[in-house]
């Protein structure tokens, strides 16, 4: 496990406002922002596969359930050899399952591998990780953020950052197009204001 610490008030802080004068009413709310990167590659697949869709709280709870299932160490071998009618009632729907069972089948066949991915652009992540059947772009771009901790990545698939852009534009009416547009005044530290971004209702540091 590694932590990124963000600063409110730091050079590329500066730089974003200077590009972007709208953010420093975000970077305003908070002073700091922890993201603990997993490095567990495998495991952090699992549970963005299992938030799809769901509330932060409603997928915690089924992911500690599934890590509960297996005495917190999940591999692709466990994954692939556990009958589904075991893993339905830990929460997991049907479709989660087969997911679930597609990642651990493509890195068991070597189809996905994570060998120097650390060297891998952000596209060639992402042109991987989709060819697993469950996974598309947000998934991936989640994986960026969370795993890799890659820089530049905002995902306009959010609704959660849709909606604080909106709010911080004081537009709702701001399509994915124009949302996708703002963002690239924050490149290349688009995941930085993308974390900004979801920490924007916390409450405001003191």
């Amino acid at each position: 496990m590694k932590t990124i610490v963000y600063s409110n008030d730091t050079p590329i802080t500066h730089y974003l406002i200077e590009k972007d004068p709208k953010l420093s009413k975000l970077f305003q709310r908070k002073k700091q922002i922890l993201v603990t990167l997993s490095d567990d590659y495998f495991l952090s697949l699992v549970h963005t596969i299992i938030a799809q869709q769901l509330s932060s709280k409603v997928a915690s709870v089924i992911s500690k359930r599934l890590t509960d299932y297996y005495n917190e160490q999940i591999t692709p071998e466990m994954i692939l050899s556990t009958e589904d009618d075991k893993l339905r009632p830990l929460g997991l729907s049907h479709q989660k399952i087969k997911y679930l069972k597609s990642l651990a089948e493509c890195l068991e066949t070597g189809k996905v591998h994570f060998n120097d991915i650390d060297k891998m652009a952000d596209q060639e992540v992402i042109d991987m990780l989709i060819q697993i059947k469950g996974i598309g772009i947000w998934t991936a771009q989640m994986f960026l953020m969370f795993s890799l901790g890659r820089e530049d990545v905002f995902s306009v698939l959010d609704l959660g950052l849709r909606n604080v852009v909106k709010d911080l534009y004081e537009n709702k009416d701001l399509t994915n197009q124009q949302i996708e547009t703002i963002s690239l005044q924050w490149a290349p530290y688009r995941s930085i204001v993308s974390h900004f971004l979801w920490h924007a209702y916390d409450g405001i540091d003191e």
